[in-house]
């Protein structure tokens, strides 16, 4: 039983773990399109992956793991910015990925298979920089592709606020994420998680060992509450400053990004 709730925890806090799912929503195709984001299911696994032209980072993600919500602007910005690469992701939580599951090794979040000619040629696992996710993609960009990431499009924040909440959930465990961003002109300035995990009843008596765990991994605060626990992971807690999230991605961007990872954003 204890290995059990470890595992649950585990998952929750993504510990050693960390993008994000970008499922498609209807009314978001344009979204979809400027952000260079490729979903994949069972459906069009072989085609956009196996058959690409284009070496792949293909990410496997959950709407759960903050970890991966960190990983977002690092992802639109490898799409953007570097027109040979294809970004494709997997959320995990998503219907139509059996096959998915069962042939890849996939056993935390996020997990980035990188692929070229259809061979896998690398996998790693957890929160990692840009420039991790293109070594492991033995990629070297053209000259115009490296200008392009150079000398990137800046594009001025109207909108300085943004609340995106999205229901999850972790072997049982029910939970609601919500991240808040704080955007300057160009830059995001302020980023804030919240998870409030839903313990059922019949796991009540665990609940003081899951708070507990969660402590002693050290990703944020982590306070009881009247269903369960909350766990919070502020801008300048230990957890967010060496995760070194990416900060050049636009309000628009965000927006996009979340809502297409089914995200309720206002």
């Amino acid at each position: 039983m204890r290995t059990s709730f470890v595992k649950v925890i585990a998952n929750i806090c993504a510990v050693a773990l960390a993008t994000a799912s970008f499922a498609f929503a209807k009314g978001n195709a344009q979204a979809a399109e400027d952000i260079k984001i490729v979903k994949i299911n069972d459906s069009n696994f072989e085609k956009e992956i196996l058959q690409s032209k284009k070496p792949v980072i293909l990410d496997i993600t959950s709407t759960s793991c903050p970890p991966c919500l960190i990983m977002i602007p690092t992802l639109i910005g490898i799409a953007k910015n570097y027109s040979d690469i294809k970004i494709a992701t997997v959320g995990i939580d998503e219907p139509n990925i059996d096959k998915i599951k069962a042939s890849l090794p996939i056993q935390a979040f996020p997990t980035f298979f990188f692929i070229r000619d259809g061979k896998f040629i690398n996998q790693l696992v957890g929160a990692v920089k840009e420039e991790d996710l293109l070594n492991a993609l033995q990629y070297t960009p053209d000259p115009k592709a490296k200008a392009n990431a150079a000398k990137p499009k800046k594009v001025k924040n109207t909108q300085k606020n943004l609340v995106c909440k999205v229901n999850g959930q972790f072997n049982g465990l029910k939970n609601l994420v919500t991240i808040s961003f704080v955007f300057g002109d160009y830059e995001i300035k302020n980023v804030d998680i919240v998870t409030d995990v839903f313990v059922p009843p019949e796991l009540s008596d665990r609940r003081e060992q899951m708070i507990e765990h969660v402590r002693a991994s050290g990703k944020g605060e982590v306070e009881p509450t009247m269903t369960g626990f909350r766990m919070h992971i502020d801008n300048d807690c230990r957890f967010m400053k060496a995760m070194d999230m990416k900060r050049t991605s636009t309000y628009g961007e965000m927006r996009a990004g979340l809502e297409l990872q089914g995200f309720s954003c206002k």
